[in-house]
């Protein structure tokens, strides 16, 4: 098995929740919040927590958009904060409900409304250097068209499925290209020579943007005027444009050298793919309603909830990584005698964006986890330590267990993620899990 791991893993949550919100991004939630504590699980960013605390209850309406904001319920979170914009009684308070329509904005491709937000964030905080810098970064997006929906309907088109990735066909543009299907990246990402490939012309001064294991990599963006996958066709779609020579991307072949991300997908709304290779978008099925939820987005980020001996642990849900599934600090802390007991000291190769990095682990000969509703084997598991991971989750869902199923589905509309593996003829389908 190699020992390294190549992953797009664009992450510009970090810059922007920063300077958006005034909780911490990255705080470690060391103590367990009591159930009943809604500020301290708001700031601990334990959503499926939150969301049964202020249940039937009457609440800040700050708290429930931000539930909202979590489990992808738009219309609810733009009415709540509002609202709560509407009550804010401090400056602060008011950009902390900008900040939360901010990132849904961004997720969904919003990027005029997000930049207006941006302006009035700074217009009601002058001294805030970080948000005249990200303003700068960004700043392109002003005047900028929000990515629209022209049509979707459903269609089955044949991708690939291996341990390079979910492949899909789609046409950006007019041409068409092959990309991977990347859950994990906060916005949809292409290589320069894809871009001029495109005729996707970048604009703007270059940011930077960040990877899961705390490395950066200089970036554009630029828009795609008209973007087809399957039966959608969506228009207006920012994305981000790479250097040629940043990975993962530097010796791919042009019309793979792309990553469709979250905006593209939330548009989408749903996916499914086989094994065999067939995508279907949006899923067949797909409902709405969120009875079955097991999935967040903590901020940018999508977050599946699986079971560990009886455990629930929140792993981000990251197709994109085809190297193998991570546990993070938090796993290492909560589980610090198993690591003692069965852990070895190794070491695991990471590239992403930011570079190519040796990362110390810890190495344990195999996990079991529960995900989707049967058990699935990590073998062997490799735990990290910062920088790689994010804060309060405990690792990171690959590919590399989704591809044990028959077929997965990723429904955003639900907020569910379903492992499908046939037995007999039966199909297992994923339980609630809180």
């Amino acid at each position: 098995m190699s020992n390294e791991t190549r992953h797009v893993g664009i992450r510009v949550a970090r810059a922007i929740v920063c300077c958006l919100l005034s909780i911490p991004f990255a705080a470690p939630a060391v103590v367990q919040p009591s159930a009943g504590d809604v500020q301290a699980l708001y700031e601990s960013r334990r959503w499926f927590e939150l969301r049964d605390a202020i249940a039937g209850r009457r609440v800040d309406p700050l708290y429930e958009g931000a539930v909202a904001v979590a489990f992808n319920q738009t219309a609810a979170a733009e009415r709540a904060l509002k609202l709560a914009l509407d009550r804010a009684a401090t400056p602060a308070q008011a950009n902390d409900a900008r900040g939360l329509l901010a990132i849904l904005y961004l997720r969904a491709g919003r990027s005029g409304d997000a930049a207006r937000l941006l302006d009035d964030i700074l217009a009601a905080a002058p001294d805030r250097v970080d948000v005249a810098q990200m303003r700068a970064t960004y700043g392109a997006w002003r005047g900028r068209p929000n990515l629209r929906i022209a049509a979707r309907r459903r269609a089955s088109v044949p991708c690939s499925v291996d341990a390079s990735g979910v492949r899909i066909p789609l046409i950006v543009n007019g041409q068409p290209v092959r990309w991977q299907l990347d859950t994990g990246a906060s916005i949809s990402v292409l290589s320069a020579a894809e871009a001029r490939m495109l005729g996707i012309e970048p604009d703007g001064p270059a940011g930077r943007v960040g990877d899961f294991a705390g490395g950066e990599a200089p970036a554009q963006t630029g828009v795609a005027r008209r973007v087809v996958l399957g039966g959608t066709e969506l228009r207006d779609v920012t994305m981000l444009v790479l250097p040629d020579a940043q990975p993962p991307w530097t010796d791919a072949a042009p019309g793979s050298r792309g990553a469709i991300g979250l905006p593209m997908i939330l548009a989408l709304g749903s996916v499914h793919w086989t094994r065999t290779g067939t995508c279907t978008m949006p899923a067949p099925n797909s409902n709405p309603r969120q009875e079955s939820a097991n999935m967040v987005l903590d901020w940018f980020t999508p977050v599946t909830r699986v079971q560990f001996q009886g455990t629930p642990l929140d792993l981000m849900l990251d197709t994109g990584n085809v190297g193998g599934s991570q546990l993070w600090e938090r796993f290492a802390r909560e589980f610090a005698p198993l690591l003692a007991a069965r852990g070895q000291p190794g070491t695991k190769r990471l590239t992403q964006v930011g570079g190519a990095a040796e990362h110390a682990v810890v190495v344990l000969p195999e996990l079991r986890l529960r995900v989707a509703g049967f058990d699935t084997m990590l073998s062997p598991a490799n735990v990290f330590r910062a920088p790689v991971g994010q804060e309060p989750l405990h690792g990171n869902l690959g590919l590399d267990l989704l591809r044990e199923a028959d077929a997965v589905t990723i429904d955003f509309r639900a907020m569910s993620l379903t492992l499908h593996r046939s037995r007999g003829g039966a199909v297992a389908h994923l339980p609630r899990e809180r």
